[in-house]
């Protein structure tokens, strides 16, 4: 019964783009005249659930072949990683590498920064144990003329506040202990090189044009969750005008 269903949604929807709940529901109605509200509203939850549909935003769905975004995670950042959770593992924190830029832009990072995001009042804590590793020049929250005189010369750390809410993701490495991490989602990700102007200074302009638009592309992308993120960084605006002026056609139904 599943497969017959899911085949008929994909039949329906598929390559007309984003499609709105009131169409999902009447054409579920048409397949099942005598389905009940409660059972319309599972339904559409067990198909979003089994990736048969993807919500883009509440209440917009489409029907995608799009990936959801893993990235790669290098030796150094897992052992990186581990250290760190093994220590706070009790602190809402956000671990990344700017290193995953270059599955989206043109000209490829030769340096990278770890980005660690703790709770404000641990910064300062977590800044003084990651200080102890050698191999790595540890920087508080860097100003512009910090980042650009020093950081993006080396392999960094750079130490961020961690904004409230902010959309992460928990990943498992290899099965040892501590080896779940939260990282961020791909939402964060466009949102933070969209928003901090210091930090991602040199993922401006086109970069920053040509890693939205493979991003848009290549994954999925919950919109909900972007703009919720961007209002938090007080940039809703700023981003909805962003991708309307340069992507209309990658977000053309879904943004008002």
């Amino acid at each position: 019964m599943y497969k017959i269903i899911d085949r008929q949604i994909s039949k329906q929807f598929k390559g007309k783009g984003y499609f709105k709940r009131e169409a999902l529901r009447s054409f579920l109605t048409y397949l099942d005249p005598e389905i009940s509200d409660s059972a319309l509203t599972w339904r559409i939850h067990d198909l979003v659930t089994r990736k048969v549909i993807e919500q883009v935003k509440l209440g917009i769905y489409t029907v995608s072949n799009k990936e959801l975004y893993k990235p790669t995670l290098s030796r150094e950042f897992v052992r990186l990683s581990k250290i760190v959770v093994k220590e706070y593992s009790e602190l809402e924190y956000c671990i990344w590498s700017t290193e995953w830029f270059n599955d989206f832009t043109r000209h490829q990072l030769g340096t990278f920064i770890f980005v660690i995001e703790v709770e404000k009042d641990f910064m300062e804590e977590v800044f003084n144990m990651c200080s102890e590793f050698q191999k790595y020049r540890v920087y508080f929250d860097p100003k512009k003329d910090i980042m650009e005189r020093y950081v993006v010369s080396e392999n960094s750390i750079v130490i961020k506040p961690l904004i409230t809410r902010s959309p992460k993701q928990k990943i498992t490495t290899d099965g040892k202990p501590f080896d779940e991490i939260y990282i961020p989602t791909l939402e964060k990700i466009l949102i933070d090189v969209f928003s901090d102007t210091v930090l991602f200074y040199s993922i401006q302009g086109k970069e920053m044009d040509t890693l939205f638009e493979n991003a848009l592309k290549r994954y999925q992308v919950n919109f909900t969750k972007l703009i919720s993120y961007a209002r938090r960084r007080n940039k809703k605006d700023q981003i909805t005008s962003y991708l309307k002026d340069n992507f209309g056609d990658l977000v053309h139904g879904i943004l008002k």
